[in-house]
C-alpha cells in the first residue's frame, strides 16, 4: 500500500471553501468579472468595426468547418459578455487570470461563429446522429440533463464527413443538453457504458475524434461536465487508450471521471433517480425503469422545442436542487487501486500536524498521481511504498516534496505534483 502524507509548519489550507460562484465572489473576483466583459466586449467592438455587412450563406451538408466572419465572432462574443455565469466558468477554469480568461472566451467565440453549434441539424451529422452511440437521457437529483452513450456504436470511421461530422456531433449534443438546464443548473451528467471497447476503436481517426472531444469539453465548454461515469471499462481502454488521453486532461477535468464497476447502481442511484435511467446503457443493465430513450432525429432547436412541449414548458426542468450542481464522490482515507480513478477532496492542514492518505496496491496498478493546490507555504509531503512483514512493515520505496521543488509552481499560490511509476513492480 501507499501511504502520503502532508504536514504543515504553518496553518495552511488545501482545497478551501470554493469561491468564483455566483453569491461567493470575493473583491477581486467581482474585479475580474468586470474586466473579462470589459475586454470580451472591447473584442466584439473591434470585430463589428472590421467585420463585413453579410454573413455567407448556411453550412451545407459536406462543407467542412470553417472559420466564421467576424462579425459572427463579435455576435458570440456579446452574447458571453451578456452571460455572469459564462463569464465565470471561464474565470474559474483560468484561475480568475484576466488575460487566460480573455484568450479562452476569445478562442470559444470563434469555435463557436465557426461551428455554429445552435444550427445544426441531420443532415450535417448524417451517419453519426442515427447511429445512436450518443442520446439524451433524464436528469440528476441535483437537476443535471444527462447524456448516455453505447461506446460500442462508435465506428468513426463509417462517418460521411469524417473528423467534422464528429466535432459537430458532439456540439449538437452539448448544445442539446445545455438547453435542457433548468434554473441554477450549469453542469452535465454523462454515462458511458465502456462494453464493447475494441482496438478497432484505438486506430488513428479515433484517436484524433477522442482528443477533440477533450479539447471541446475542456476549452469550449470549461466546467460544463459535471461528472463522467466510465461504465465497465475494459483493459485495454484502461490500460492503454486511456493513457494515450490522459496529458491531455487538466486535473481539474480528471476529478469529474469516474471509473464505475461492480458498484455501479450503488453508485449511480446515489445521484440519479431509476426513473431517470433506462434498464440498459447498451451492454451495461444499470437497472433503470425508463423507457429507451430515442435516437434524436431533428436539429438542435427542433429537438428541444419537442422536448420542452412533451415535458410541458419550460418551466417544469428540474432546478438545482438546494444549490448542488455537481457530482463530487467522498475522499475516503483508503483508496484501492485496482482500476484507473481521480479521487478528489478538500483537508485543513494545522501546524505541525500530519494528514495520511493510504491507497491500497494491486499488482495491475500502473502509475499514481498526485496534485496538490492551495496555500502550501511550508507544507511538506511525503510517500512511501510499504507492504506488510514478517517483522512489521516494510518499505519499498519513498520521498518527499515540499513548494521548493522543481515540479511546484509557487507563484501560483502553491502546487506539489508527482508520478509515482509502479509498472513491473513486484511485491
Amino acid at each position: 500500500y501507499l501511504v502520503c502524507t502532508c504536514m504543515a509548519q504553518q496553518l495552511s489550507r488545501v482545497g478551501s471553501r470554493q469561491t468564483g460562484f455566483n453569491g461567493s465572489l470575493t473583491p477581486a473576483q467581482r474585479k475580474a468579472l468586470l474586466a473579462l466583459k470589459e475586454a470580451l466586449l472591447a473584442f466584439a467592438l473591434d470585430n463589428i468595426e472590421d467585420g463585413e455587412e453579410q454573413n455567407p450563406d448556411l453550412t451545407q451538408p459536406g462543407d467542412p468547418v470553417r472559420p466564421g466572419t467576424l462579425r459572427e465572432e463579435a455576435e458570440e462574443a456579446e452574447l458571453l459578455a451578456d452571460s455572469r455565469t459564462g463569464l465565470l466558468r471561464l474565470l474559474r477554469t483560468s484561475d480568475f487570470d484576466v488575460r487566460k480568461a480573455r484568450d479562452l472566451a476569445v478562442t470559444c467565440c470563434k469555435w463557436r461563429a465557426s461551428v455554429k453549434p445552435w444550427s445544426i441539424g441531420p443532415e450535417l451529422i448524417p451517419v453519426a446522429l442515427p447511429s445512436g452511440m450518443w442520446r439524451f437521457g433524464g436528469h440528476t437529483k441535483a437537476g443535471m440533463p444527462i447524456v448516455l452513450v453505447d461506446v460500442a456504436k462508435w465506428a468513426p470511421a463509417d462517418y460521411r464527413y469524417g473528423l467534422d461530422e464528429y466535432i459537430r456531433y458532439v456540439a449538437y449534443f452539448m448544445e442539446g443538453a445545455i438547453g435542457r438546464m433548468g434554473p441554477g443548473v450549469e453542469q452535465i451528467c454523462m454515462i458511458c457504458s465502456m462494453a464493447g471497447w475494441t482496438s478497432e476503436m484505438m486506430q488513428p481517426l479515433a484517436v484524433r475524434c477522442a482528443s477533440k472531444l477533450l479539447y471541446i469539453w475542456q476549452n469550449i465548454y470549461p466546467e460544463r461536465m459535471g461528472a463522467i461515469f466510465l461504465c465497465n471499462a475494459t483493459q485495454a481502454f484502461q490500460g492503454y487508450f486511456f493513457r494515450i488521453l490522459r496529458p491531455w486532461m487538466s486535473h481539474r477535468f480528471l476529478s469529474n471521471i469516474h471509473f464505475v464497476g461492480s458498484n455501479l447502481r450503488e453508485t449511480l442511484f446515489k445521484h440519479i433517480d431509476p426513473s431517470q435511467l433506462p434498464a440498459h446503457i447498451g451492454l451495461t443493465p444499470v437497472g433503470g425503469t425508463h423507457e429507451e430513450h430515442d435516437v434524436p432525429w431533428r436539429s438542435v432547436p427542433d429537438e428541444l422545442d419537442a422536448f420542452i412541449a412533451d415535458l410541458g414548458g419550460v418551466d417544469c426542468l428540474p432546478s438545482a436542487s438546494d444549490g448542488l450542481n455537481a457530482i463530487t464522490m467522498p475522499c475516503s482515507t483508503e483508496i484501492k487501486g485496482d482500476a484507473s480513478a481521480t479521487n478528489t477532496g478538500d483537508i485543513d492542514l494545522l501546524i505541525g500536524k500530519t494528514q495520511i492518505l493510504e491507497v491500497m496496491l494491486f499488482e495491475n496498478t500502473l502509475t499514481i498521481d498526485w496534485h496538490i493546490t492551495g496555500d502550501l507555504h511550508g507544507v511538506v509531503f511525503g510517500y512511501k511504498v510499504c507492504s506488510p512483514g514478517i517483522l512489521g512493515q516494510r518499505i519499498h520505496k519513498e520521498g518527499s516534496l515540499d513548494v521548493a521543488d522543481g515540479a511546484c509552481s509557487p507563484a501560483s499560490a502553491g502546487c506539489i505534483t508527482g508520478t509515482l511509476d509502479l509498472v513491473g513492480h513486484k511485491w
